[in-house]
């Protein structure tokens, strides 16, 4: 049973075009919007029900949320009821209880995806409960208790991994979604895990909360190890030419010293960041050398995210700067397929600058797919170069 078709089964050209109207959004912006939230909101709800206490108290949210259940299944007939703005509270309310504090990140991705900044949140609140809806629905034709509903949770993980933006996963952790991770046989304690946020997960992030500062710690003590070498003065830059490709360390005005070539996109934006007779314009735009994806897919590369570490730190020491992230494609394939990757590769960067601390208010993101080629497209070579993320900066 897929929960996702049966979602979406509901959008109708009407309800969409009502959606459209009540949040005053470009139809094609809402078809984006819920593209991207529908399975977000869904892969919360699967971490959630990760366990039976978490599986629990989302029952209980489902259960006791009246505009869910008023809601009859046409949605085009809620809206002219009036139902829409109770639908949307209501859906922000568990939306909160299901994504905590990173329910913020998740509001600014999907505005970032599709292009609906101010009522991302609105968009959300009633896709959540349009999801709401269909599962207490099923939860009552099917008679489910807390176990079952978890079971039926965990079922739509490929669903869900297969349309789910790429960026959730600096919110979520994607490859457990669908395993669940406690006791079937437990017993539900109602109120005991209220208000705490994806159960399941707290442990996952405090380790890896603490190996990001650990590994902080020894980044910082190794360059300043460095700096200390190099002897750089505070706010100062140097390069060293000692070796194949000339290097720069850059001493940051918050006190982070930074290192990379001197052909790299981090020179060539503080560059331009610095330089006041540089004014912003629309034609200016700044290549990542070495950011890699996995294979046909938006996930940054592991081994590739130091250029976004330094383009966050660089918009942290210089936070009159605003940028919007460009994602291009070569002509391999459809056109519409290259356009979605281009975006959803671009609004991932976005995502990772926002998990880094940099406010969503001084990010876009558009992906242009094979627009704007700089290479031949005839050619490896021209290819691999066109595909690309590049960044321009929209306010110095």
């Amino acid at each position: 049973m897929d929960i996702l078709q049966l979602v979406k089964g509901q959008l109708t050209t009407a309800a969409i075009s009502r959606i459209s109207d009540f949040l005053e959004e470009d139809t094609a912006d809402i078809i984006s919007g819920l593209s991207a939230g529908l399975p977000a909101i869904l892969a919360g709800f699967m971490r959630k029900a990760s366990t039976i206490q978490g599986a629990g108290d989302l029952l209980t949210l489902i259960n006791n949320d009246t505009h869910s259940k008023e809601f009859g299944g046409d949605l085009a007939e809620s809206f002219r009821n009036g139902q829409a703005a109770g639908m949307i509270s209501s859906g922000g309310k568990i939306l909160r209880s299901v994504f905590g504090d990173k329910l913020g990140m998740l509001e600014d991705l999907i505005g970032n995806i599709s292009g609906i900044k101010a009522n991302s949140s609105a968009l959300l609140g009633l896709a959540t409960s349009l999801l709401t809806g269909v599962l207490g629905k099923k939860v009552k034709e099917e008679g489910l208790g807390v176990s079952g509903f978890a079971s039926l949770l965990m079922k739509q993980k490929e669903a869900v991994k297969e349309v789910l933006p790429a960026g959730i996963g600096s919110i979520l952790s994607v490859d457990s979604l669908g395993n669940f991770a406690g006791d079937m046989n437990a017993k539900y304690v109602p109120g005991k895990g209220e208000g705490k946020g994806i159960p399941g997960g707290l442990l996952p992030w405090l380790l890896l909360a603490l190996l990001i500062l650990g590994g902080l710690y020894f980044w910082k003590s190794c360059q300043n190890k460095a700096s200390e070498v190099a002897t750089v003065a505070e706010d100062s830059t140097e390069t060293l030419s000692d070796s194949a490709e000339a290097m720069i360390l850059k001493t940051l005005s918050t006190g982070v010293h930074l290192s990379f070539p001197e052909q790299s996109i981090e020179n060539e934006l503080i560059s331009f960041i610095e330089n006041k007779e540089k004014p912003v314009d629309k034609e200016t735009w700044f290549n990542f050398r070495k950011l890699t994806f996995e294979s046909g897919s938006a996930v940054i590369d592991s081994s590739s995210e130091k250029e976004v570490d330094n383009i966050a730190e660089i918009l942290k020491a210089y936070p009159q700067v605003s940028i919007k992230v460009g994602g291009y494609t070569d002509n391999t394939g459809s056109n519409e397929v290259n356009t979605r990757l281009s975006a959803e590769r671009a609004a991932n960067v976005v995502a990772e600058l926002i998990q880094r601390g940099i406010s969503s208010d001084r990010l876009e993101s558009e992906g242009y797919g094979p627009l704007h080629p700089v290479a031949d497209n005839a050619t490896e070579e021209g290819r691999n170069q066109n595909r690309r993320i590049a960044v321009r900066v929209t306010a110095k």
